[in-house]
């Protein structure tokens, strides 16, 4: 990555791993500023969140592929590499992700072509396996064929007032019969988010969202005509006939550093892994209605 002429600017990759242990998210990003440059690895679980800040020296980035390495730390499509002290506590273990299931199409849309946007985003894998093992402190977290997803973002900042979820699905979620040709024998995979977006002297609230099981895919987003009907106690999508609902049901426990202006300086809520409902309708019809104790929130509204 070529930042030395980049004075403002942030580049981050999310990756979200769930076992029946426990959850558990990783963030690898560099971040440029007015005066200072770094980059850091923030590690969150239900029992706690952790960061470690680097000097931008220790950032590696391969120009083919996904591959990132931050000191002896290693991030990549075919998965984790932790060795990490984080204050007192010591982060270490390795994870290994089978195939991603990538989306059909760059989430952005032609977004993706705009220049000197607040905040790009990604989406790697929908859904892919995991196995391996974290320790965090006295804490063992084990997956054996676990599932993990991966996003990432780039730009300045974060958006002003946004919204995101995530949340892996399984077969009985759906009511519809798209789950009998699923490679993935039915696991899936569904993300939203919805923020207001400056563009230019301009701001509007926009959306993207996928909806994934097997190779089955629903997409929303602005530019498709999704139309954002509720931000505030539940987030609501109308796209044609299609309704998208994601409703949290407790407050955000943990807090993440994400970047304002290049630097790692605001403070976002995020529950890792918590009580949620989401509604899937197509006119009259339900295809998904899932009541989770497992999903991901993060939000600054």
């Amino acid at each position: 990555m070529k930042s030395k002429d980049r004075k403002i600017y942030f580049y981050g990759w999310y990756f979200r791993c769930q076992s029946e242990e426990g959850t558990a998210a990783v963030i690898p990003a560099i971040h440029l500023s007015e005066g200072k440059q770094t980059c850091s690895i923030q590690v969150i679980t239900e029992k706690g969140a952790w960061d470690q800040e680097y000097p931008a020296e220790q950032f590696r980035i391969s120009a083919k592929g996904l591959l990132m390495c931050i000191g002896e730390n290693v991030f990549s499509e075919k998965g984790i590499r932790l060795n990490m002290q984080a204050g007192e506590t010591a982060i270490r273990g390795s994870l290994r992700f089978g195939p991603f299931a990538r989306p059909a199409h760059d989430i952005m849309g032609p977004f993706q072509y705009l220049p000197r946007m607040e905040c790009r985003h990604a989406v790697y894998s929908m859904l892919h396996e995991v196995n391996g093992q974290l320790s965090i402190g006295s804490h063992q977290l084990s997956f054996r064929r676990g599932l993990g997803y991966m996003e990432g973002d780039s730009g300045t900042s974060f958006p002003q007032r946004y919204v995101w979820t995530q949340h892996f699905l399984e077969d009985d979620s759906f009511q519809g019969d798209d789950v009998s040709e699923s490679p993935l024998k039915g696991k899936g995979s569904l993300m939203l988010a919805a923020a207001k977006i400056p563009l230019g002297p301009c701001r509007f609230m926009g959306t993207i969202g996928l909806v994934r099981l097997g190779e089955k895919e629903y997409r929303f987003a602005t530019y498709l005509g999704a139309v954002i009907e509720n931000m505030n106690q539940e987030l609501v999508i109308r796209q044609g006939r299609y309704r998208l609902t994601a409703k949290c049901l407790e407050p955000e426990r943990k807090f993440l550093y994400a970047p304002c202006n290049g630097a790692m300086s605001r403070k976002i809520g995020e529950n890792v892994s918590g009580k949620a409902e989401f509604f899937l309708t197509r006119g009259d019809s339900v295809l998904l209605q899932v009541k989770t104790d497992r999903a991901a929130f993060e939000s600054e509204l």
